[in-house]
């Protein structure tokens, strides 16, 4: 009651109440929309300065950067496993492949292009995931769901660039640089930053090798000492590892029409793992899981390079030997020891855990006595029975680490040259090579020592795996224009940068057109800097850090939704 009193004799004053509003008179009207007004100008000025100063949207074009970065490109997703993957454009429609049908899979008159596949990376088999020619012959393959007989083409990644944070602090190794094409001032590029000014750069087997470039005019022996393998840091290095298998895409059919069309690459004495997510071993007593090279050899390819059958054939493939071994580990009792074995360059590479201790270490092949016996007490109990705990080793850049749930424990290296590192997989010292064929290491059937053996050992109790998978590392193609190796991939072709240059390369490196293949100067660039395959400083536009608006979802094939969920910083 008093509430209401106090409300009428409020009214009676003619003001207003409590929690009363007060009448919208034109003024209130006219400035709300003033307001509104100042408040948009400010906003596009604040744009207008921020695009001029600080910061500036680019468009990837093309995939030289996948899947790090995408350009225009289709989505796949198979049927049979649910992995999703992206894959370049395959029709294009002007001779110079430089803009891409907007329709991919049929031509002008949406005629279906004959017989187009692509391959589930999840899987070794090629099999049409997407088109066919005949839907009446879908049926006859493992899997495979009557599809629409041509695939939109995808936008690529839209990214946020930093224009002027070179001109504050230093370009750095494993940086993703934005800058004017030297071929082609009028093209902007973007690439890995993989060398430093005043650095010479050897690309051997994948991995970046530098040291100290010699004084101008002085002759490059790559045969002196200095060298050093450029390691990427951890965060880098995890946001580069590219999934080979992981057992969580088993196919929900690998038999069909009473064939079985799959086989799981893991497999062992007493070990359940085919056709099956989780692996599964009862036997408490020594246990191996091993790799199946054979059938699914541990290479470069890129999925994202896959070609239509008959327009042209795959590209080669190097053997990949920095590679990630993990899985997810429930054992049933206490007293489980495990290890994961990498077997390449002629050695063996080990992470080891038991009775709370942990270690890497690594060996030649056929010796008994490993290079460290230093373990290293973990700091809690991992491998608790029951629990699964995730276990990660990692072999790359000539670098060995244990990760026990997303925590490296231990960790250690070994600091071969490029040289050595050559004779480990191709039998013969990289100076070497000065007086073998130019293109030699260009093919990868020199790489006779680089293809990679692996395998899991379990001893002490049953246990059961989870997420069991195998990552590779970027990995560097000595690729070749004709019978001239790309610079940078021969010893007879080392990159050497001056004090403003540097050296930039695709994560995408067999479809990457970068300085290891640049063949001309542009005119308006020559005045900056003549030297093929460099990048000038003065060319760098900035360092890209965000992907602020992914290739979107289509609704209808019309309606564009953001992909929130791949907005992410650049590593």
């Amino acid at each position: 009651m008093a509430d209401a009193a106090s409300g009428d004799m409020s009214s009676e004053r003619g003001g207003p109440g409590p929690g009363s509003r007060p009448a919208p008179g034109p003024h209130h009207h006219e400035g709300s929309i003033k307001e509104t007004l100042v408040s948009i100008i400010i906003s596009l000025a604040m744009a207008f300065i921020a695009k001029s100063y600080v910061v500036e949207a680019f468009v990837i074009p093309t995939g030289s950067m996948a899947p790090t970065l995408l350009g225009k490109h289709m989505l796949f997703r198979s049927d049979q496993t649910g992995y999703e993957w992206a894959v370049n454009p395959w029709y294009y429609i002007n001779q110079n492949a430089d803009f891409p049908a907007p329709l991919q899979g049929a031509d002008d008159a949406n005629r279906p292009w004959p017989d187009p596949m692509v391959t589930d990376p999840m899987t070794t088999s090629r099999s049409n995931i997407e088109f066919a020619p005949d839907p009446r012959t879908i049926r006859e393959r493992a899997g495979y769901t009557p599809p629409p007989q041509v695939k939109r083409l995808r936008m690529g990644d839209r990214i946020l660039v930093h224009k002027y944070l070179y001109e504050v602090l230093p370009p750095r190794r494993w940086d993703v640089v934005v800058f004017k094409n030297p071929e082609n001032a009028t093209q902007n590029f973007i690439k890995r930053l993989v060398g430093l000014a005043g650095e010479e750069i050897w690309l051997a087997d994948g991995d970046v090798f530098a040291r100290p470039a010699p004084p101008s005019g002085a002759g490059t022996d790559p045969a002196k000492d200095g060298w050093f393998i450029a390691r990427k840091p951890d965060r880098i290095q995890r946001a580069l590892w590219r999934t080979i298998y992981s057992s969580e895409y088993c196919p929900r059919e690998p038999v069909r029409d009473g064939r079985r069309w799959f086989h799981s690459p893991w497999s062992g004495d007493g070990w359940a793992s085919e056709d099956r997510t989780e692996y599964r071993c009862d036997n408490p007593i020594a246990s191996r899981l091993e790799w199946d090279t054979v059938n699914w050899p541990i290479t470069d390819r890129v999925p994202y390079n896959e070609v239509a059958s008959r327009i042209m054939p795959e590209r080669p493939a190097f053997p990949v030997a920095d590679l990630r071994m993990r899985c997810g580990v429930r054992p049933d009792s206490e007293g489980l020891k495990l290890s994961a074995t990498i077997s390449a360059r002629n050695h063996e590479f080990q992470a080891a855990i038991e009775d709370g201790r942990a270690i890497v270490r690594m060996r030649p092949a056929g010796a008994s006595e490993w290079s460290r016996e230093d373990w290293s007490p973990l700091p809690r109990q991992a491998l608790a029975p029951g629990r699964v705990t995730n276990i990660e080793f990692w072999h790359a850049d000539q670098s060995l680490s244990l990760w026990i749930d997303g925590r490296k424990v231990v960790t250690s290296t070994y600091d071969w040259g490029p040289s050595e590192r050559l004779l480990h997989v191709t039998g013969m010292p990289g100076d070497d090579y000065f007086d073998e064929p130019s293109t030699a290491l260009s093919r990868p059937e020199t790489y006779t020592g680089a293809a990679p053996k692996l395998w899991w050992s379990f001893d002490g109790a049953p246990v059961t795996l989870y997420r069991v998978g195998l990552d590779r590392d970027l990995y560097y193609q000595p690729v070749a224009r004709g019978d001239t190796p790309g610079l940078a991939t021969h010893p007879a072709r080392l990159a050497h940068l001056g004090p403003d240059q540097f050296f930039a390369c695709g994560d995408n490196s067999p479809a990457s057109q970068d300085g290891r293949l640049w063949n001309r100067v542009d005119p308006w660039v020559q005045d900056i800097d003549s030297e093929l395959g460099v990048v000038n400083r003065k060319l760098l536009l900035g360092k890209a850090f965000f992907v602020y608006f992914p290739s979107p979802f289509m609704v209808n094939d019309r309606i564009p939704v953001p992909d929130f969920g791949s907005m992410r910083f650049i590593r």
